[in-house]
């Protein structure tokens, strides 16, 4: 076998194997989920951050399941951070606001948690808080 033709068939290997992944319904390995189904959220009365740790126009993952953001100074807002599409754990938000999921770039409004493209079609759940002496909770 020509060198040629074994370069073109490991070519031909590495595509086969990358829309194969494409067209999973499993996400990949090195994306973080939990199961849709299971009980991951913090209970209410929960301490998910302290204030001071949420920059403004930003966000931090509390807790490994909720994103807390804080679209303006002292408004703060918490979201499920499991894609309503297929349950990855989505990031804090990027310089444009947008909270991404790694799996199928689905992309969510980091002010309100409304979807603004991908597969899905609804946007990410709303966790209530409240903030206490500085630190952010979960509400009842």
């Amino acid at each position: 076998m020509s060198r040629r033709a074994v370069f073109a068939g490991a070519a031909l290997c590495g595509l086969t194997g990358a829309l194969a992944a494409c067209g999973s319904a499993e996400p990949p390995a090195a994306v973080p989920s939990v199961s849709p189904s299971a009980p991951t959220l913090p209970p209410p009365g929960s301490l998910l951050v302290a204030a001071a740790e949420v920059p403004v126009g930003g966000g931090v993952v509390a807790a490994n399941t909720v994103i807390v953001v804080q679209p303006a100074a002292g408004q703060f807002k918490a979201f499920d951070r499991r894609c309503p599409h297929m349950g990855a754990l989505v990031g804090t938000p990027d310089s444009n606001g947008a909270i991404v999921c790694p799996l199928h770039k689905a992309r969510f409004q980091a002010s309100d948690g409304t979807r603004v493209s991908g597969p899905g079609t609804t946007g990410l759940t709303l966790i209530h808080v409240d903030v206490v002496n500085g630190q952010i909770r979960r509400s009842a």
